[in-house]
């Protein structure tokens, strides 16, 4: 009977050891708010957070506002969060200026925008 259950307790412990090298290491580098999107998406590629650098909350907001044509001290309700989108990370950027409401989609990698979109309020 004993040895039997130190044949399970060393077979599990086999396993689990095993399968805890074959896990993805989380190393995320990112913005402590982007840290739980940007492990989420890479992570469960098999692939490490280090493995991508992305621009950051504050160079999103710039190239969104740079395309807008509007400086930050005229927008107001200013919100960004990494997100991601049919399979690319990207910073979502909404504010408001004027009559207007702005949506812009930021490639978190290249800063590049992907999506904008100007409505009337």
């Amino acid at each position: 009977m004993k040895k039997s259950l130190i044949l399970v307790v060393l077979t599990v412990s086999a396993a689990v050891f095993a399968a805890d090298l074959t896990m993805p290491q989380k190393k995320c580098n990112a913005e402590p708010a982007e840290v739980k999107a940007e492990c989420k998406s890479c992570c469960k590629k098999g692939k490490s957070a280090e493995a991508k650098k992305y621009i950051g909350k504050e160079a999103a907001i710039n190239a969104a506002l740079t395309h807008a044509g509007l400086e930050r001290a005229k927008v107001r309700d200013l919100q960004c969060e990494l997100d991601r989108e049919n399979g690319v990370m990207v910073y979502e950027v909404e504010f408001e200026s004027g009559l207007y409401d702005y949506e812009y989609d930021i490639d978190a990698v290249t800063g590049k925008v992907l999506k904008s979109k100007k409505e009337l309020d």
